[in-house]
Protein backbone atom coordinates (compact mmCIF):
# COMPACT_ATOMS: atom_id res chain seq x y z
CA UNK A 1 0.00 0.00 0.00
CA UNK A 2 1.31 3.27 -0.85
CA UNK A 3 0.52 6.51 1.34
CA UNK A 4 -1.24 8.31 -1.32
CA UNK A 5 -4.06 5.57 -0.99
CA UNK A 6 -4.61 5.68 2.58
CA UNK A 7 -8.74 6.50 3.28
CA UNK A 8 -7.77 10.19 5.06
CA UNK A 9 -11.80 10.13 6.11
CA UNK A 10 -10.88 7.25 8.15
CA UNK A 11 -7.53 8.18 9.23
CA UNK A 12 -9.68 11.53 10.13
CA UNK A 13 -12.53 9.86 12.06
CA UNK A 14 -10.24 7.17 14.27
CA UNK A 15 -7.78 9.89 15.17
CA UNK A 16 -10.92 12.00 16.38
CA UNK A 17 -12.31 8.80 18.64
CA UNK A 18 -8.56 8.07 19.08
CA UNK A 19 -8.46 11.49 20.81
CA UNK A 20 -11.54 11.22 22.81
CA UNK A 21 -10.99 7.68 24.39
CA UNK A 22 -7.51 9.37 25.43
CA UNK A 23 -9.66 11.44 27.28
CA UNK A 24 -12.10 9.30 28.87
CA UNK A 25 -8.77 7.19 29.81
CA UNK A 26 -7.33 9.41 31.96
CA UNK A 27 -11.02 12.10 32.33
CA UNK A 28 -14.18 10.01 33.59
CA UNK A 29 -12.19 6.61 33.86
CA UNK A 30 -10.13 8.23 36.67
CA UNK A 31 -7.00 7.17 35.56
CA UNK A 32 -5.79 10.76 35.90
CA UNK A 33 -5.61 10.60 39.90
CA UNK A 34 -4.02 6.90 39.50
CA UNK A 35 -1.62 8.40 37.33
CA UNK A 36 -1.11 11.16 39.30
CA UNK A 37 -0.93 9.46 42.44
CA UNK A 38 1.60 6.73 41.12
CA UNK A 39 4.35 9.92 39.82
CA UNK A 40 4.20 10.62 43.26
CA UNK A 41 2.35 13.74 43.37
CA UNK A 42 -0.36 14.62 46.28
CA UNK A 43 -1.84 17.61 44.27
CA UNK A 44 -3.48 17.71 40.39
CA UNK A 45 -0.77 19.58 37.58
CA UNK A 46 -2.32 23.13 38.13
CA UNK A 47 -2.79 24.70 34.52
CA UNK A 48 -0.09 27.36 34.87
CA UNK A 49 2.11 23.99 35.57
CA UNK A 50 1.29 22.02 31.86
CA UNK A 51 2.14 23.18 28.63
CA UNK A 52 -0.18 25.50 26.85
CA UNK A 53 -3.59 23.78 25.83
CA UNK A 54 -3.24 25.01 22.06
CA UNK A 55 0.42 23.13 22.26
CA UNK A 56 -1.05 20.22 24.90
CA UNK A 57 -3.91 18.94 22.34
CA UNK A 58 -2.95 20.30 19.45
CA UNK A 59 0.56 17.75 19.34
CA UNK A 60 -1.69 15.16 21.17
CA UNK A 61 -4.75 15.54 18.16
CA UNK A 62 -1.47 15.52 15.79
CA UNK A 63 -0.08 11.88 17.16
CA UNK A 64 -3.24 10.48 17.13
CA UNK A 65 -3.40 11.25 13.33
CA UNK A 66 -0.23 10.28 12.85
CA UNK A 67 -0.53 6.81 14.52
CA UNK A 68 -3.95 6.21 12.58
CA UNK A 69 -2.35 6.66 9.73
CA UNK A 70 0.74 4.34 10.44
CA UNK A 71 -1.93 1.53 11.65
CA UNK A 72 -3.76 2.37 8.21
CA UNK A 73 -0.59 1.33 6.27
CA UNK A 74 0.54 -1.37 7.82
CA UNK A 75 -2.94 -2.87 8.19
CA UNK A 76 -3.53 -2.62 4.48
CA UNK A 77 0.31 -4.02 3.91
CA UNK A 78 -1.19 -6.94 5.72
CA UNK A 79 -4.47 -7.63 4.03
CA UNK A 80 -6.25 -6.19 1.05
CA UNK A 81 -9.92 -5.91 2.92
CA UNK A 82 -8.94 -6.31 6.66
CA UNK A 83 -12.28 -7.29 8.81
CA UNK A 84 -12.75 -5.45 12.03
CA UNK A 85 -11.42 -8.30 13.87
CA UNK A 86 -8.19 -8.58 12.06
CA UNK A 87 -8.05 -3.88 12.48
CA UNK A 88 -8.42 -5.10 16.38
CA UNK A 89 -5.48 -7.39 15.49
CA UNK A 90 -3.19 -5.25 14.18
CA UNK A 91 -4.01 -2.16 16.00
CA UNK A 92 -3.56 -4.21 19.43
CA UNK A 93 -0.26 -5.67 17.83
CA UNK A 94 1.25 -2.57 17.25
CA UNK A 95 -0.51 -0.84 20.51
CA UNK A 96 1.77 -3.57 22.34
CA UNK A 97 4.71 -4.60 20.04
CA UNK A 98 5.41 -1.16 19.77
CA UNK A 99 3.67 1.60 21.64
CA UNK A 100 4.29 -0.52 25.26
CA UNK A 101 7.53 -1.63 24.54
CA UNK A 102 8.98 1.39 23.07
CA UNK A 103 7.78 2.92 26.31
CA UNK A 104 9.03 0.89 29.23
CA UNK A 105 12.88 1.93 28.79
CA UNK A 106 11.63 5.19 29.31
CA UNK A 107 9.65 4.48 32.03
CA UNK A 108 12.52 2.39 33.84
CA UNK A 109 15.01 4.83 33.66
CA UNK A 110 13.74 7.69 34.37
CA UNK A 111 12.24 6.04 37.47
CA UNK A 112 8.84 6.39 36.96
CA UNK A 113 8.33 2.41 37.49
CA UNK A 114 6.03 0.01 36.42
CA UNK A 115 2.55 1.37 37.40
CA UNK A 116 3.06 4.33 35.52
CA UNK A 117 3.88 2.49 32.45
CA UNK A 118 0.87 0.69 32.51
CA UNK A 119 -1.72 3.37 32.76
CA UNK A 120 -0.01 5.06 30.20
CA UNK A 121 0.00 2.01 27.67
CA UNK A 122 -3.22 0.43 28.84
CA UNK A 123 -4.42 4.02 26.99
CA UNK A 124 -2.19 3.24 23.85
CA UNK A 125 -2.99 0.03 23.58
CA UNK A 126 -6.98 0.61 23.49
CA UNK A 127 -6.53 3.56 21.17
CA UNK A 128 -4.50 1.34 18.50
CA UNK A 129 -6.96 -0.98 18.93
CA UNK A 130 -9.77 1.23 18.13
CA UNK A 131 -8.05 3.00 15.44
CA UNK A 132 -7.46 -0.37 14.11
CA UNK A 133 -11.24 -1.55 14.16
CA UNK A 134 -12.23 2.40 12.60
CA UNK A 135 -9.38 1.57 9.39
CA UNK A 136 -10.79 -1.64 8.71
CA UNK A 137 -14.16 -0.68 8.85
CA UNK A 138 -13.72 2.71 6.84
CA UNK A 139 -11.29 1.34 4.90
Amino acid sequence: MHFSSINFLGVLAAGIVGFVVNFGWFGPLKMYDRWNKALGRTEPLKPEDMSPAPQLFGLTLLSVFVEAATIALVLFAVYDSPSLGQGLCIGATLGIGIAAMASLGHRMFSAQGLKVWAIEVGADIVVASVIGVIIAAIG
